[in-house]
């Protein structure tokens, strides 16, 4: 992916997006997830609606010194905005959404994510990547060796922009999403082909978290190691080597210490 950063423009100061508190952390896992060939539809697949988000929405993966990763999202994902009625007047959301189930359903093999070891999804049983998003900056560092962001890619592209807002056209929809100061548009070359993009970055929420015994949110570094500790350790393995122990030491008592330190300002 090459992009071109002299094209990055900011949005005028006025409002800022929204998003839904629906299942499944804003459709995260319908970008990161996805099985190769998406046998998760089966026979499905050749029968089924294209969700509007194929036709060009992305996750863009982004890290300081670290190569940007692009995300093509499930073909069964929708991607919607809507308006919603505040005190402070007219507001837009977004929504992301499977588009063959409702909004308190997914697939059954969706559902078995993140909770069922083995599953489709994932090879060992391993916190998503929403979950470790909204992590502490000493777990994402000590297992990344770098804090990423996540952000949602909108082609300027008013065959999608028709689709994505309902009852508004293409040109409105565009000149809708220059009126929020948190996108930035940028011309990037993704795949050999250059396309502008709105550029939204992905919230950092709770409400958005599916959490289960087998799936909590992680508190601490110590409190993820224990939960899903093969799983962490192949990371720690990869990243130092035979020193890895030593690293995760260090990394427990530096968050320890400022939780303390914390604690001790209140």
């Amino acid at each position: 992916m090459n992009t071109n950063t002299d094209t990055v423009t900011s949005t005028s100061i006025k409002k800022d997006i929204d998003f839904t508190n629906e299942i499944c952390a804003d459709g995260i896992c319908c970008f990161l997830s996805i099985p190769k060939g998406q046998n998760h539809l089966g026979i499905w697949k050749s029968l089924l609606k294209r969700g509007n988000a194929s036709h060009g929405i992305k996750l863009l993966y982004s890290g300081i010194q670290v190569k940007d990763v692009i995300c093509n999202p499930c073909k069964c994902l929708d991607f919607y905005l809507k308006e919603l009625s505040t005190a402070n007047g007219v507001n837009l959301q977004v929504l992301l959404r499977c588009t063959i189930y409702g909004k308190k359903c997914r697939p059954y093999t969706c559902n078995e994510f993140p909770d069922k070891a083995n599953s489709f999804m994932h090879d060992v049983p391993a916190p998503c990547i929403y979950n470790e998003y909204i992590a502490s900056k000493e777990y994402i560092k000590l297992k990344h060796k770098h804090v990423f962001r996540l952000y949602y890619a909108i082609k300027d592209d008013l065959g999608l922009l028709n689709r994505i807002f309902p009852n508004h056209s293409g040109a409105e929809t565009r000149k809708k999403l220059t009126e929020y100061y948190n996108l930035v548009k940028i011309c990037a070359i993704w795949d050999g082909k250059q396309s502008e993009y709105f550029i939204l970055e992905v919230p950092k929420s709770n409400s958005v978290l599916h959490i289960s015994k087998e799936h909590p949110k992680i508190e601490c570094i110590a409190q993820a190691y224990n939960q899903w500790q093969g799983h962490i350790e192949g990371w720690l393995e990869k990243n130092y080597g035979v020193n890895w122990e030593k690293h995760l030491e260090q990394a427990i008592k530096q968050e320890e210490d400022g939780l303390e330190s914390v604690k001790t300002v209140k």
